[in-house]
C-alpha cells in the first residue's frame, strides 16, 4: 500500500537539503567568507612561523630517561634496585630537544661486563654525564639528575627457599567468622645474597595485613618485608582469609563429677545440661560434644544451701564462639555406696 506520509516526510528533507546548499553556495560567494578565510590561513602561517622561532630558542625542560643495563649474565641477581627512570632537567634549543627528547624515548644503556667487578656494578657520575650527552646532544646543557651515580650490588650464588609467614589482624563482620588456615601463594620464596647472611635467614614475614569488617573470603596481594642486603623473589604473595557466616548450635552436654570421694556417689538432675554456641557454617553438621567438657565439684555440696551444684565449662575447643550454659547450677542426691 502507498504511504502518503513517508512520500511527504520525503520531499520535506530534500526542500531542506537544498535550502541548506543554496545557503551555503551563497555565503561561498560572498566577501566576508572570502575574508575569514584570507585570515585564517594567515593565522595557520603565523603559528607555523611562531613555532619555528620558539624552536630555535633554548629552553629548559625535564625528562623521564630509561635505565637499560645489557649483557647480564643468568646466573646473575642484583640485590639492589635498579631505577626504571632518571629525572634528568636540559637546557638546548628547542629543535634539538624535540629531535633527542620527544621523538624518541631517551635512554640510558649500561654494559654489564664493562661496568661490574667483584659483586657491585659502578657508573660514576662521569659515566653518566657522558651518556646524557650521548643521548642530547654536545650542545645540551644537563641540569638535575635524580641520581648523580649509580651503585648496585648484585650475586652469582644460588638462591635460598624459605617459607612465607603471614602476619595478619583480621576483624570479621559481626556473624562471621575465621574459619581454616589463612593460605599464602606462593608459601616459599626465593631469597639471594651473601652466603653468611643466607644461613641466618629461615623465614620471610609478610607486611601486616589489617582486614576490618569482612563477611567473605577475602584475598589481597601482600609486600614481603625487605631483608637487608639481600633480595627476595617474588618481592609479594597473594594471602587469601577465608571467612564464613556464623551458626547457632545447641547440644546437651554430659555432666562429669569431680572429687568424688570413695565409696559415694553424686546424681545428677539433669545429667546433661544444654549449651549454646555459634559455628562457622560449614562445620554445622560436626560432631561437637565429645569437645566440650563439663564438671560439678562434690567439694561444693558442703557449702550448698539450695541442694544445687555449679556447672563449670572446662575445655571447649576455639572454633566454638559465645558458648553459654543456659543452666548453670543442677540438683543433686550423694548416694554412699
Amino acid at each position: 500500500m502507498f504511504d502518503m506520509n513517508q512520500d511527504s516526510n520525503n520531499t520535506e528533507q530534500e526542500k531542506r537539503a537544498e535550502q541548506l546548499r543554496e545557503r551555503w553556495r551563497k555565503m561561498k560567494e560572498s566577501s566576508s567568507f572570502h575574508n575569514v578565510m584570507v585570515f585564517l590561513v594567515f593565522v595557520i602561517i603565523s603559528a607555523l612561523f611562531w613555532f619555528i622561532l620558539a624552536l630555535n630558542d633554548s629552553v629548559q625542560d625535564n625528562f623521564n630517561v630509561r635505565v637499560h643495563i645489557s649483557n647480564v649474565p643468568d646466573t646473575v641477581t642484583f640485590i639492589s634496585d635498579i631505577p626504571e627512570k632518571l629525572h634528568v632537567s636540559v637546557r638546548d634549543k628547542g629543535t634539538n630537544l624535540w629531535r633527542n627528547g620527544y621523538m624518541k624515548q631517551p635512554t640510558i644503556h649500561i654494559n654489564f661486563r664493562e661496568y661490574s667487578e667483584n659483586g657491585i656494578l659502578r657508573f660514576s657520575k662521569n659515566d653518566l654525564n657522558s651518556s646524557l650527552k650521548n643521548i642530547f646532544g654536545e650542545s645540551a646543557i644537563i641540569g638535575s639528575v635524580s641520581a648523580d651515580s649509580l651503585r648496585l650490588t648484585y650475586t652469582e650464588n644460588r638462591g635460598k627457599r624459605v617459607p612465607v609467614e603471614v602476619v595478619v589482624k583480621v576483624y570479621p563482620s559481626l556473624g562471621f567468622t575465621i574459619e581454616g588456615n589463612v593460605k599464602v601463594a606462593p608459601s616459599s620464596v626465593l631469597v639471594y645474597g651473601d652466603k653468611s647472611i643466607l644461613d641466618t635467614i629461615h623465614r620471610v614475614l609478610t607486611e601486616t595485613v589489617i582486614l576490618k569488617d569482612i563477611s567473605e573470603t577475602t584475598k589481597v596481594d601482600v609486600k614481603l618485608k625487605r631483608l637487608s642486603g639481600c633480595r627476595i623473589i617474588p618481592p609479594k604473595v597473594k594471602v587469601e582469609v577465608p571467612i564464613e557466616p556464623l551458626v547457632k548450635k545447641v547440644a546437651l552436654i554430659s555432666l562429669t563429677p569431680i572429687n568424688v570421694p570413695s565409696g559415694e556417689s553424686l546424681l545428677l538432675f539433669p545429667s546433661k545440661v544444654p549449651v549454646e554456641y555459634y559455628v562457622a557454617m560449614s562445620r554445622l553438621d560436626d560432631n561437637d560434644d565429645p569437645d566440650i567438657h563439663l564438671e560439678v565439684d562434690f567439694r561444693e555440696t558442703a557449702k550448698s544451701h539450695n541442694g544445687k551444684l555449679h556447672v563449670e565449662v572446662k575445655r571447649y575447643p576455639d572454633r566454638l564462639l559465645n558458648l553459654s550454659l543456659k543452666n548453670d547450677s543442677v540438683e543433686y542426691t550423694i548416694v554412699r555406696n
